[in-house]
């Protein structure tokens, strides 16, 4: 299993790690957010509510890093403008076409993925194509990652999306955990998204072993994903954790979730 780079990085990841400042130890909070908005399949490509209301989301409750699943680019472009004025930068990967993504914006197409967002700057942003090792659930999935500036701090900060289930999501999560596991050890890394597993999966040992969780709870964790009741969404760094907390509405069949850390 390996990941392969299918957009341009400014400068590899190495390059770009090491000159990465380390975060300082008495910063302030860094509150994390990560939302699978359902932005093709629940929200029909919507564009003016839906960003309105992850914009919103994100400024009122002040929020440094976000990082967003399953939305459209159209709805991209609407929650990168709306926080824009507010000091926010934003990258965006597209991993595969959403049916639906076209039905409120033609102009942007149908282009459909994952996005960082920091109250900050954004520099060196990587995009890797995760390769599947089966047919069977086989759709394009990336991890997204940038190294993000926030006042008083630098942390590399990474997003993906992962395949529900099977030999591929089990592939891509170890890929995820060899590329992620040694940086961890030179320097601040936070790391969130729908992983589609469970705090009990055995794909997560590396992650729980290298990073703290949010929840930091596997045996009884926050729920994330609404209609069958389960976590599958995280939020991981190495760094202190202070807490997490859910925003849950049928608004997307993901709840919005939120951490803290030091």
């Amino acid at each position: 299993m390996r990941i392969r780079l299918v957009v341009a990085a400014l400068v590899s990841v190495l390059s770009l790690l090491v000159g990465a400042a380390p975060a300082h130890a008495g910063g302030p909070g860094l509150l994390s957010m990560t939302f699978n908005a359902c932005g093709n399949v629940c929200r029909h490509g919507e564009v003016d509510l839906t960003a309105s209301n992850i914009a919103y989301q994100v400024r009122a409750r002040g929020v440094s890093v976000a990082m967003l699943q399953e939305l459209c680019y159209s709805q991209f472009l609407g929650v990168r403008d709306r926080l824009a004025r507010y000091g926010y930068e934003a990258i965006f990967a597209t991993g595969a076409k959403g049916g639906h993504c076209a039905d409120h914006d033609r102009a942007h197409g149908r282009a459909f993925g994952i996005a960082l967002l920091a109250k900050g700057t954004l520099s060196g942003a990587v995009a890797h194509q995760l390769i599947g090792t089966s047919p069977v659930n086989a759709e394009q999935r990336m991890v997204l990652g940038a190294t993000v500036r926030l006042a008083g701090r630098t942390v590399f900060a990474v997003t993906t999306h992962t395949s529900p289930s099977g030999p591929n999501l089990a592939a891509q999560m170890a890929a995820i955990s060899r590329w992620l596991t040694p940086l961890a050890g030179t320097r601040p890394v936070l790391f969130g998204g729908d992983l589609n597993s469970q705090p009990s999966d055995d794909d997560l040992d590396p992650f729980y072993a290298t990073f703290r969780e949010a929840n930091g709870d596997r045996s009884e964790p926050l729920t994330t994903f609404l209609p069958a009741p389960r976590k599958i969404d995280y939020l991981f760094a190495n760094l202190g954790r202070r807490g997490a907390v859910t925003s849950c509405a049928a608004y997307s069949d993901h709840c919005m979730y939120f951490g803290l850390f030091r």
